[in-house]
């Protein structure tokens, strides 16, 4: 497996994406009175980039045309579910974009950020569950609809978002397992100790929600980048799981029960805020100031950037095997 993706790497010049200018539409799903989505939506225009999204105080944003036209033609969808439980919103942007460029779809899912701890449990389920309603959401939009290729349906995410979008691609959680994740090494569970001083304990989920499949047969393969949790999901059952890509940013591959069509990359150079936007030039001041991890920022913005395009392209060379 992982010679057939190196292979394919090979074809890929990066950070070399097809050329495609880039269009952005928000929209926010409230069918869910309790829980409202808002769909960041990256796509391929034929309008030129005129304003900057997805950005913020720390992070740069991304150059699109807002709600231009969609370029004629059907293109792969991706559903990104990005980031832990504090993210903040579109911190994505840069992978969508990117994804959009190379002629795709690519749809950020940005779900209510947990108010509390006693919220934030149930993210381990509700997380997958947002990305099959995206799916319907989009396949369910006349506008969007006609152009999507209905058979090139994809998941992508990062941390909690890479675990959701294993458990979409049909990766099962083990209950017992999940309920004994704080109780092993954190590296697994970076939240553990956040819930423990928060008094909030993995039991805490929501039973019945927690031990469902939540496998979306219309998706044709995953990418999960560092995920979380990944020592959680069962030995069984995971014949009928859509290919995945496991994707480790630095340090050592992370460990799961593997189904029969699994690829693993490393990038060693890289860390797992690697997966977070280029810093913005005040970025790490503010950081400073409000005692935040200044690490976020990385090394550099030129070093950012060249880990965001082999991603990118690990992304892009992945999928393609399955058209």
């Amino acid at each position: 497996m992982r010679l057939r993706l190196f292979l394919s790497l090979l074809a890929i010049v990066i950070p070399a994406f097809a050329d495609s200018p880039v269009g952005f539409s928000s929209q926010v799903d409230a069918s869910d009175e309790r829980r409202p989505i808002e769909l960041s939506i990256w796509y391929p225009s034929a309008d030129g980039p005129s304003s900057i999204f997805g950005g913020n105080a720390v992070f740069e944003g991304v150059y699109a045309s807002p709600n231009a036209s969609v370029k004629e033609g059907e293109f792969p969808l991706v559903v990104v579910s990005h980031g832990g439980l504090r993210s903040s919103k579109n911190s994505g942007a840069w992978l969508g974009a990117g994804l959009a460029r190379a002629g795709f779809v690519a749809v950020e899912v940005n779900a209510p950020r947990p108010a509390s701890a006693a919220m934030a449990v149930n993210e381990i389920w509700q997380r997958p569950r947002d990305m099959n309603r995206t799916i319907d959401l989009m396949l369910g939009d006349q506008r969007w609809a006609e152009h999507v290729d209905h058979g090139r349906i994809f998941v992508v995410g990062f941390a909690l978002g890479g675990t959701a979008a294993l458990a979409v691609s049909g990766a099962e959680i083990d209950v017992e397992r999940y309920l004994q994740a704080c109780a092993a090494d954190g590296i697994e569970a970076p939240d553990c100790e956040w819930y423990k001083a928060h008094n909030i304990a993995l039991d805490q989920a929501d039973p019945g929600e927690l031990g469902q499949s939540r496998q979306d047969r219309r998706v044709k393969a995953a990418v999960a980048i560092d995920p979380e949790y990944l020592a959680a999901f069962s030995d069984g059952g995971m014949a009928s799981a859509a290919p995945m890509l496991l994707m480790s940013l630095g340090g050592q591959e992370r460990q799961m029960a593997e189904p029969p069509q699994v690829e693993r990359l490393t990038i060693q150079e890289a860390d797992r805020f690697d997966a977070f936007a280029t810093c913005t030039e005040s970025g790490p001041q503010i950081l400073r100031e409000e005692r935040g991890d200044v690490a976020l920022c990385g090394a550099s913005p030129e070093a950012r950037e060249r880990h965001h395009a082999r991603m990118v392209s690990a992304i892009l060379a992945f999928v393609a095997n399955y058209p």
